[in-house]
């Protein structure tokens, strides 16, 4: 489904924002038409901001929290409706000594809740969604079961997160996205896979099914 409003959407997060392709002897990052950002901003009316870094966790230091205030009242100067689309956690499970959906999930909690004391967010000028990340796999990246178990645990917590906060939730682990070898990042099939689904959910934004 082509969307017909146009926009903005903020897409905040780490490697899978980004488009990291870890693979040897490639670039180290998907062509822009590979990546899914690239891929709305193209098949969309929407103008999509790429804002993905490799290796974010979630912010939780007074810098950081600064920091992306002082981003979001730049990104309010941009064309309306703007949507600030958040996919963070993985990393947070990751590089844990004890992995946690719990604890990723708290960190979240506290993250969404400094953004919505934000002027911009709170009267509306910015709307928020919260994405779950792609659900990680055993690869090269990948050799804790603890780390698959908990990737999985994401999508309930952050539902009821978005559900208690008012904001939007789309669960994108529950899409079973093609990785590659490293059990962590989207394949080229995974991001187009990832588009697609996007692209339906603005859809229905959009017609205020959701």
């Amino acid at each position: 489904m082509e969307n017909k409003m146009a926009g903005t959407i903020i897409c905040y997060g780490d490697s899978n924002t980004f488009g990291y392709d870890s693979r040897m002897g490639t670039e180290g990052r998907f062509p822009k038409e590979i990546r899914w950002t690239g891929i709305l901003d193209g098949r969309t009316e929407y103008k999509v901001k790429n804002h993905g870094i490799c290796g974010r966790c979630i912010p939780e230091m007074t810098g950081q929290m600064d920091f992306i205030c002082k981003q979001i009242k730049s990104w309010a100067k941009k064309a309306a409706p703007i949507w600030l689309f958040l996919m963070l956690g993985t990393n947070d499970i990751l590089n844990a000594a004890e992995p946690s959906a719990e604890k990723t999930a708290e960190k979240m909690k506290h993250f969404l809740e400094r953004l919505q004391e934000t002027p911009e967010v709170s009267e509306g000028k910015i709307e928020l969604c919260l994405l779950v990340p792609p659900m990680m796999k055993r690869g090269s990246w990948v050799s804790d079961d603890r780390i698959v178990t908990e990737s999985r645990k994401i999508g309930e917590l952050y539902g009821a997160l978005a559900e208690q906060l008012g904001i939007r939730c789309i669960d994108c682990g529950k899409w079973e996205l093609p990785l590659l070898y490293d059990g962590v990042h989207l394949s080229e099939e995974g991001h187009a896979e990832f588009a697609e689904y996007l692209i339906a959910e603005l859809g229905m934004f959009e017609s205020g099914i959701v």
